[in-house]
């Protein structure tokens, strides 16, 4: 049987395939989106920047968990780009868009998403791993970390690259996603449960180093002979687990629930008016995993605010040679302006 492919058509065709609404103006709806998303994206660039720089710069951060961190902070600051780029690609400018156009930008959201996520895990393993054996820093070398780290980037762009590889819908147009029209519901299926089995695990592994650090209370609550500050830093760890565990719960569910509800719920569910904002509080959490990852750390806020002075001393010395410059421009000016 003779399958027929539909290479040559426009973004619109898809789009009526799947009874997806395509914007013709820009809204109030579309306004308030993109105006909370171009928040939301431009606190997650300069916040997991400023982490990568801290991470980059002091070398009391160069240990298997900064090193994480900051590929978190890197993917998160790549999600930031990639959901501003979906921005200026989306509402009235959605049909101006070639196939591969919109494949690109779906690819460049996936992998930064997928990125972020697997960073998330690669961390809460780490953390797993070191809590157990009662270790500050995790004993794992710098090789088996960038082998890690490179790893979730390859996976991250596999994943990102798959639809254009020929996972899409074009010939079988049935089969088309009602949120994503080029994308098949085989791979949205997919991608959904990946993301639903890494939140599973980490879940898991979080569950276990909440219940660890519950029983070592305990235990140093029987002992008074114990440091008081070594039960600080306990229950530190203890509430920041309940954060992030909490804060990926909150921003990550609604949304891969609604992927499901787009695959089985085709007919009765209309998804067009959350999805948005489901996206936008997934973004949420790359602006988020700074502030819990690394704000909580005294040293990394020490090293936020030597790199902040560094940069208002840049600025304060270039905005002094300028007006400097401009001050002798004005007086060479009216030397040529005197009588000979």
């Amino acid at each position: 049987m003779e399958t027929n492919c539909y290479y040559n058509e426009s973004i619109a065709f898809f789009y009526n395939q799947s009874k997806k609404i395509m914007a013709k103006d820009w809204e109030p709806y579309y306004i308030i989106v993109m105006i909370l998303g171009m928040i939301v994206s431009i606190v997650a660039i300069l916040a997991n920047l400023l982490v990568i720089v801290a991470v980059y710069i002091e070398k009391k951060f160069h240990y298997p968990l900064y090193y994480l961190i900051a590929n978190l902070a890197a993917s998160d600051f790549f999600a930031g780009i990639s959901y501003l780029y979906l921005l200026f690609h989306t509402g009235p400018n959605t049909s101006k868009l070639s196939l591969s156009g919109w494949m690109l930008r779906q690819a460049m959201l996936d992998t930064s998403l997928t990125a972020s996520v697997g960073n998330l895990l690669a961390i809460a393993v780490e953390r797993h791993l070191t809590v157990m054996k009662m270790e500050v820093h995790s004993s794992m070398s710098t090789r088996r970390v960038f082998l890690a780290i490179a790893f979730i980037w390859f996976i991250a762009i596999l994943m990102g690259a798959v639809p254009s590889m020929g996972w899409h819908c074009m010939c079988n147009i049935a089969s088309c996603s009602n949120m994503a029209p080029l994308y098949s519901n085989s791979y949205v299926i997919f991608w959904t449960a990946l993301n639903l089995l890494i939140f599973f695990i980490m879940v898991v592994l979080y569950s276990r180093i909440l219940y660890y650090v519950k029983q070592k209370t305990k235990r140093m609550s029987k002992h008074t002979s114990l440091p008081a500050k070594r039960k600080k830093m306990t229950m530190k760890l203890l509430k920041t687990v309940c954060i992030v565990l909490g804060v990926f719960v909150i921003c990550w569910t609604p949304g891969l629930v609604l992927l499901f509800l787009d695959v089985f719920c085709t007919t009765s569910c209309d998804l067009n008016a959350p999805e948005k904002f489901f996206l936008i509080l997934a973004e949420i959490n790359s602006a988020l995993n700074p502030i819990i990852y690394s704000y909580r750390d005294k040293n990394m806020w020490k090293a936020f605010k030597k790199i902040i002075c560094i940069c208002r001393h840049a600025g304060s010395r270039i905005q002094q040679n300028n007006s400097g410059k401009l001050e002798d421009a004005q007086q060479n000016g009216k030397g040529a302006e005197k009588p000979s």
